[in-house]
């Protein structure tokens, strides 16, 4: 295996490592939080309306892991006690080589978590940040996109939308995409895929905290403002709170999914627009992540 430092611009440290065969390579960046819109990129998230791979927390860690076609990736929250930077994001991503489309076994992903902890246990010694604290990966999970359920059956992360199922029928949703409510992720995912379809989204519904509430604000475009709102001439409706630990008020967002159906369509896929629905999720999502992370505060839409 060969390594190499891949420094680049935002970055306070980078390094890559690959296998002699070109198979794997084995990617760690530390940066300050937010930066720039890098971080924000890492995790898919780029634009409200595009499709994103929803993230899974890992374990009781402070940090979110990312499952995508070949590749799977780490971004983990550091506090730090300085009077310039507040914030250390971890960042590891393992890519497969060409044409590593399988998703890694539960004993590889596991694997890959710890490094990516013990990488983060590093820095924070080195930046004079706090140490990551967690201490399990019970309920380490992979994408999941790959276990959708009824809206009807959610415990995790969409559990908090089972009151709106009714609702969300008359408008052609009937699954979602959640991850284990862990409390501990400082990015939540739920997202809402249709009736027909269980592997179509339309809605995302994402809650952010820290330097993520700080990085979705200031890089993904058109950009939220305001404790609360709703765009105008779009789907996407958003609300904060203010939680211990961080001055950065927490960021809950719903977005619509563009896309097209199996008819060419493109658009949101739901049979009308109801921007009731919309804040009538957002609320009970936000209200319940809230809740979990020991926020207060809430601005609602």
């Amino acid at each position: 295996m060969g390594a190499s430092d891949t420094k680049e611009d935002g970055a306070l440290a980078s390094c890559e490592a690959t296998t002699r065969n070109g198979g794997k390579t084995l990617t760690f960046r530390l940066r300050w939080g937010p930066g720039d819109e890098r971080m924000m990129k890492f995790l898919g998230r780029t634009h409200p309306s595009g499709y994103n791979s929803p993230l899974s927390p890992l374990g009781s860690w402070p940090g979110v892991l990312r499952e995508e076609a070949g590749a799977t990736s780490a971004s983990l929250w550091l506090r730090c006690d300085r009077k310039d930077h507040r914030s250390l994001i971890v960042e590891t991503r393992i890519e497969g080589g060409p044409g590593a489309v399988t998703a890694p076994a539960p004993a590889q992903r596991e694997k890959f978590a710890a490094v990516a902890v013990a990488t983060a246990e590093k820095a924070a010694g080195s930046f004079g940040c706090d140490q990551v604290r967690g201490g399990s990966f019970a309920g380490l999970g992979g994408s999941p996109r790959k276990k959708p359920v009824t809206l009807a059956e959610a415990r995790g992360t969409c559990a908090a939308l089972r009151p709106t199922e009714s609702s969300a029928r008359r408008l052609g949703l009937g699954h979602v995409w959640e991850a284990r409510a862990s409390g501990t992720a400082p990015v939540e995912d739920c997202v809402l895929t249709t009736e027909a379809d269980p592997q179509l989204p339309a809605f995302s519904l994402s809650a952010y905290y820290g330097p993520f509430a700080e990085g979705y604000s200031e890089q993904v475009t058109p950009r939220v403002a305001g404790k609360q709102g709703v765009q105008k001439d779009g789907w996407r409706v958003w609300a904060t709170a203010k939680c211990p630990g961080t001055e950065t008020r927490a960021l809950y967002v719903l977005s619509g999914v563009v896309g097209s159906d199996a008819e060419g369509t493109s658009g949101v896929p739901v049979k009308k627009d109801d921007p009731g629905f919309r804040t009538e999720a957002l609320t009970a999502f936000a209200r319940q992540s809230a809740e979990r992370h020991h926020c207060a505060e809430l601005a609602l839409p």
